[in-house]
């Protein structure tokens, strides 16, 4: 596929089938991901992916902290965010309810506790970075799940990272046996589509770039 058609084509899925991935296949988007550029070609990050039986293990443990905690999705802004971004996730949301609704949920349950769940993909990819980097170092893993996304769409697979998970970071660790000094900071469910599904059907909006863009002549 062609590298500006998988750009414009792409998009994050939120149903899954609960199909096996081969290894092989996978073997071969990380490789292809791996090309993602990094400072000095440090290539910080540190995946696990995590298969099937025990992706839903994983996920039961995460469903059971979230009822008890009650940590959901959330931009994670450290002030009031201005009035474009506010209006684009407001739109979103509209789109994306009527959709949800149709498959007998309710918005919240369905991106909080589906977002746990990875939207059923038989593959979690967790994405961490070691605590001896600095938060700059973020940049560098924001870099390789671009690359992974687009990968994975080349290979046929479809995608949706995840932010969620990293706030029940110690459940992830504990299930995963995931040594000290490691900091999550990402995850992306991978696999294939449930076609018939609703949200499947979403497409978000993207910004004209003169909302972003400030030419400097």
């Amino acid at each position: 596929m062609d590298i500006l058609e998988t750009i414009r084509i792409r998009r994050s899925i939120r149903a899954f089938r609960d199909e096996t991935i081969p290894k092989t296949l996978l073997q071969e988007v990380l490789t292809d991901a791996s090309h993602a550029p990094s400072a000095i070609n440090i290539q910080p990050w540190e995946v696990h992916m995590v298969l099937d039986e025990e992706r839903k293990r994983l996920s039961r443990k995460l469903i059971r902290s979230y009822r008890e905690r009650g940590l959901g999705c959330a931009p994670g802004t450290v002030r009031p965010l201005p009035a474009r971004f506010i209006e684009r996730g407001r739109r979103c949301a509209e789109a994306m309810t009527p959709l949800i609704e149709q498959m007998g949920r309710n918005f919240s349950d369905y991106i909080n506790e589906g977002s746990l769940e990875f939207y059923g993909a038989p593959v979690a990819a967790l994405i961490f970075l070691d605590d001896a980097f600095p938060p700059d170092r973020m940049i560098d893993i924001g870099s390789f799940v671009a690359y992974l996304v687009m990968a994975a769409a080349a290979h046929g697979l479809s995608s949706c990272p995840i932010g969620l998970v990293k706030s029940y970071e110690d459940e992830v660790k504990d299930v995963l046996n995931i040594p000290e000094g490691k900091r999550l900071m990402i995850s992306a469910a991978l696999g294939l589509p449930t076609l018939d599904a609703p949200i499947n059907e979403f497409r978000s909006s993207r910004a004209e770039i003169g909302e972003f863009v400030r030419w400097i002549d």
